[in-house]
């Protein structure tokens, strides 16, 4: 099994987790994996097929996918699983210099470490310095006395080239937080990066798993998530080893991809890109968010609070993506650029004056890279699909838009430079923006395209609403409204016949899609669901009224 073809099976999986659906082949595969991982002499012929090609950066969402769901497992499976996720018992141990970590290892035999512990636990202090004392995190809760004391255990074991390391759920202390410990390779042979700087990326990694589990919360559906936080980790702690460049062509080739289905590692860059923008502190702001929002959400959410929404950022996102290794711009965009791969464009799309329609599909929350060529001119269009509701409870939907071209400065909403137009055809509109990049050159960047007519200045998500979905929103249909965060519009809802059904006062704030707007529970004035059918609501905004249409199926 290739490594892209071992992740999709754990996003499945994880989705099984979601739905309580979870096939024998499934559970078998996952323990069949984790006697390998854990087996004292591993030895190659006797890998499971559907083993990684390659080294996996880290084992959380795979060995905890065991843990929660350890009652799944058949009896004599069970059996096996509860001894292997035991702590390690290992021949001694150390305590690091400025005593924040527990070392365990074995002197003699195949655990024997192959680096220096002594560089091993100055790397320990130095990620524990960075993460609790400068960025603000608070460290893991201490274990009980597990492993020796409460400091943070480290185990040290030959992970035999399949995992960097994993850091693995005990008690239970809250909803969706854990008391944990961290394992780890033991020399990392075979590895992208090996020896010690193997070893310091890892523990910086790791560590901040168990402060995302003990605390804020576990959401397996959001591993992405954690695995964007502990691996651009890494490169904030030891700038220097630069593990996370092995993962990013996996994510440069492939920009369409729904941003939840990235494995995480392919994206650290993401948080290096938002890091660069914002600093440090919205990154800490994101997971104060999240115990009580999807992850997509939170990171809009954090991003509202600086002015500004993931639909602008991620299109941003796309340009610094595009000015990579030989396109790269000294002084501007990312550091470390030069070093990274080039993204994925279209192949080169013929444009025919004086206009020509390119029609395509995006996944949401995904940068598309259109490339046109005409004669000596190559125009690069990022189209940005911000749909944060599709990207959560969606991911796999695909969304028709068309892009059209003209050789006529004057003909659409969209100059480019002083040689074309161009328009774009899509909805709801408001989920997309574009930047445009001429013969190397931002023309036209992070940027939302205009609206015509009144009807354009409100509509409804989803659309239509069905009370047999779980939303992971929140069970709301979101009216989007031009006005001033704060206002207080009156909203009507009625039924088709013009029957008042619902009707109140509501504040604008930001809503999911990064616009302006109004959320509503699909009530009616008793509190009870509405019967299916097509709904009329009204928006009154002091001298102005809006209306439109949504649908509701109450199956």
């Amino acid at each position: 099994m290739t490594k892209k073809i071992f992740y999709i099976f754990l996003i499945l999986f994880h989705q099984g987790l979601i739905a309580q659906e979870f096939t024998r082949s499934q559970l078998d595969s996952l323990y069949n994996l984790f006697l390998y991982v854990r087996s004292e002499n591993k030895i190659k012929s006797e890998k499971p097929s559907d083993f990684p090609e390659y080294p996996e950066k880290c084992g959380l969402g795979f060995v905890n996918s065991i843990v929660l769901n350890i009652d799944k497992f058949l009896p004599e499976q069970q059996a096996v699983l509860k001894i292997l996720l035991q702590r390690p018992s290992l021949q001694t141990s150390i305590i690091t210099p400025k005593g924040y970590f527990r070392i365990h290892y074995d002197q003699t035999g195949t655990n024997a470490p192959g680096y220096s512990l002594t560089e091993l636990a100055a790397a320990l202090d130095s990620a524990y310095e960075f993460e609790i004392n400068f960025l603000g995190y608070p460290p893991p809760p201490p274990d009980n006395g597990a492993g020796g004391d409460d400091r943070f255990d480290i185990y040290i074991l030959d992970l035999g080239g399949s995992y960097y390391g994993y850091t693995q759920f005990e008690d239970s202390i809250g909803i969706g937080k854990y008391l944990t410990f961290t394992v780890i390779d033991n020399d990392y042979q075979g590895y992208f990066t090996t020896g010690i700087n193997g070893a310091r990326v890892t523990v910086a990694h790791e560590f901040h798993h168990g402060i995302q589990a003990g605390n804020y919360i576990y959401r397996d559906s959001d591993l992405f998530f954690y695995e964007i936080t502990s691996t651009a980790m890494e490169e904030f702690v030891f700038d220097d080893v630069n593990d996370y460049y092995a993962y990013m062509p996996d994510y440069f080739n492939n920009p369409t991809r729904a941003f939840a289905m990235n494995n995480g590692y392919n994206l650290a860059i993401w948080n290096i890109f938002i890091k660069d923008r914002f600093g440090f502190d919205i990154l800490k702001k994101q997971w104060e968010l999240l115990p009580s929002a999807r992850a997509l959400n939170a990171i809009n959410l954090s991003l509202n609070e600086k002015g500004s929404t993931l639909r602008n950022e991620l299109n941003r996102f796309g340009v610094w993506t595009y000015f990579t290794n030989y396109r790269t711009f000294p002084g501007k965009y990312f550091k470390e650029a030069s070093n990274y791969p080039l993204i994925r464009t279209t192949n080169p799309m013929i444009f025919t004056p004086p206009s020509k329609t390119f029609s395509l599909s995006s996944r949401p929350t995904s940068n598309y890279f259109l490339r046109i060529v005409d004669g000596r001119d190559t125009l690069i269009s990022i189209i940005t699909n911000s749909d944060i509701v599709s990207g959560i409870d969606s991911i796999n939907s695909s969304f028709n838009f068309e892009y059209i071209l003209f050789s006529d400065t004057a003909v659409a909403d969209r100059k480019i430079a002083d040689k074309y137009s161009a328009t774009l055809n899509a909805s709801p509109q408001n989920f997309w923006s574009a930047s445009e990049i001429l013969n190397n050159f931002v023309v036209n960047g992070d940027s939302t395209f205009k609206f015509f007519g009144d009807d354009k200045e409100t509509f409804a998500f989803p659309n239509p609403y069905r009370y047999s979905k779980k939303y992971g929103l929140g069970n709301f249909v979101f009216f989007q409204v031009q006005a001033e965060l704060g206002d207080e519009v009156d909203l009507s809802v009625f039924t088709s016949s013009m029957k008042l059904v619902y009707s109140s006062k509501e504040s604008v704030s930001f809503l999911p899609n990064g616009a302006k707007g109004i959320k509503y529970e699909v009530k009616d004035l008793d509190q009870k669901h509405l019967s299916s059918g097509i709904y009329i609501y009204s928006i009154k905004n002091q001298d102005k009224t809006i209306t439109g249409k949504f649908v509701v199926f109450n199956e």
